[in-house]
């Protein structure tokens, strides 16, 4: 037997020794491995899981402009990875740099598919409440920052903007649905509607659809710079320091105050409205500044382009159609402002549909002269020439032999108040029809809030009858009124014993 250290007897003894100690073996150490990298690869999905739920939640984006480790701005997902880390060691050591370089979990791949997954488990939420019931599809889009059409669907009725393939009757989404299930009534989006209906009714007023421009055309120039925007509110509050000294307006605690000129938007017709207050309130202040530009402009193009605004603020049309829009989207704006509420109040809305139909009636029946009278004295405030009424009008443009012979104040009473609002009437009646408002005020019977308030056994019967006849077979039109005065009886026994 040898006695040497690599002798067979010794080799045997280390072997021996080997397998006793099971701690080292092979196994129990891939096994220990396995389990930590386990553990630390849940670690850094788990940080990445609730970082891009937070980022959902939140509607901000992931990525960044450079997300290479030495940028100073790794975008949204990669610097609240590292903010994660700052306050917590274990997870500041498994992740980022220190892990490795095919588990690290953070990048756009692996992003994409934790959306994914949050996209069918809230799909899968969705089925499962909605389950055999019927239900309906809301679709709408607007412009973003980018200005790129945004669609977003709600799964809850059919509704959607005004365009042709969306709600056509015979080839648009509309009619498709319609086929399937001819009670998914079509409901335009009741806020679009409005503005659809408004911007129309500019569009197809070429006076108008010019005013605009050239508003928007000055409000740019003025807005232009930070120091044509502090010109502009010194020349305002001189102006009102004026006024004061006159006697002409009032002083108070929040009155008076100095602003500045407001851009119409895209999306928002009530921005169209405050645009056109702010450049009444600061008219004369505006003009100040463009005389100012006309003049003093570093170059030709801003002296030509200011001398022109200032043209266009001095003209008695420009005035009239300002004045104009002001009173009839003033009618209007209160309907948008409830249209655009969170919490809808379908009653009160269509309520004041029809009050704001009847109030600018009245503008066409009986508004013209007062309207007149307030341009008039508006413009010789401003300094702006009033055309004579009486005066045989001239038309720009036109040949004189196939001009009719009618007055100055003929072609802006008829050709351009009248039209205007005609226009916006004719719209707001096309757009508003009388099946979706008289579905959308029986379907508030319905409402649960203020427990059930305005339940009515007679609106809820002829919504049935009218709109869903189909739904319900004769048998069940009678036990679901008999079951709906139950009903109404036992609420008013509950209210009276609660008292």
């Amino acid at each position: 037997m040898g006695k040497g250290p690599n002798s067979a007897h010794r080799f045997a003894i280390r072997c021996l020794e080997n397998l006793k100690n099971q701690s080292c073996h092979i196994e129990k150490v891939v096994k220990r491995q396995t389990t930590q990298e386990i553990q630390n690869n849940r670690l850094r999905i788990k940080a990445s899981i609730d970082i891009v739920r937070w980022l959902t939640f939140q509607a901000c984006a992931f990525r960044g402009h450079d997300e290479r480790p030495e940028s100073k701005n790794r975008g949204n997902f990669l610097e609240m990875m590292e903010l994660l880390t700052s306050y917590n060691e274990q997870i500041g050591a498994f992740v980022l740099g220190n892990a490795p370089q095919n588990v690290k979990y953070t990048s756009h791949q692996i992003q994409k598919e934790i959306l994914h997954v949050f996209a069918r488990n809230v799909q899968s939420s969705i089925r499962h409440e909605i389950g055999g019931a019927r239900f309906c599809l809301i679709v709408d889009e607007a412009r973003d920052e980018s200005r790129k059409e945004q669609m977003a669907l709600v799964i809850r009725g059919q509704g959607y903007d005004g365009a042709s393939n969306m709600r056509g009757e015979w080839n648009g989404l509309q009619a498709l649905f319609i086929n399937d299930c001819p009670y998914a009534y079509y409901v335009h989006c009741l806020a679009h509607q409005l503005q659809l209906a408004l911007i129309a009714a500019a569009r197809e007023i070429s006076d108008v659809h010019t005013f605009f421009q050239n508003l928007i055309f000055i409000i740019n120039i003025v807005s232009a710079s930070c120091k044509r925007n502090d010109e502009l509110r010194a020349f305002q509050a001189s102006t009102i320091e004026h006024l004061v000294d006159i006697g002409e307006i009032e002083t108070g605690k929040g009155v008076n105050q100095v602003g500045g000129l407001q851009r119409p938007g895209d999306s928002r017709w009530s921005s169209h409205f405050k645009s056109i207050c702010s450049l009444i309130k600061m008219y004369g202040a505006t003009c100040l500044v463009l005389e100012n530009i006309a003049s003093d402009g570093f170059t030709y193009s801003q002296r030509g382009d200011a001398a022109f605004s200032f043209k266009l603020l001095m003209s008695f049309d420009f005035a009239l159609i300002l004045y104009i829009m002001k009173d009839v989207m003033g009618i209007t704006d209160m309907l948008c402002q409830a249209l655009q509420q969170k919490s809808q109040d379908i009653l009160n809305a269509m309520h004041l549909m029809t009050t704001t139909k009847t109030l600018i009636q009245k503008l066409r029946d009986d508004g013209w002269k007062t309207l007149l009278e307030e341009v008039t004295s508006f413009c010789k405030h401003q300094d702006i020439e009033v055309p004579d009424m009486d005066a045989c009008f001239s038309s720009v443009g036109r040949s004189h032999r196939k001009q009719k012979s009618i007055t100055v104040e003929h072609h802006y009473r008829v050709d351009i108040f009248t039209a205007i609002i005609d226009q916006q009437l004719q719209e707001l009646n096309n757009r508003f029809n009388e099946q979706a408002i008289e579905l959308l005020q029986l379907s508030t019977a319905l409402d649960p809030r203020n427990s059930y308030k305005l339940f009515n056994v007679e609106d809820i019967c002829l919504l049935v009858d009218k709109f869903y006849p189909q739904d319900f077979s004769d048998q069940e039109k009678i036990h679901l009124r008999l079951q709906l005065q139950h009903y109404e009886l036992d609420q008013l026994l509950n209210e009276l014993s609660q008292r």
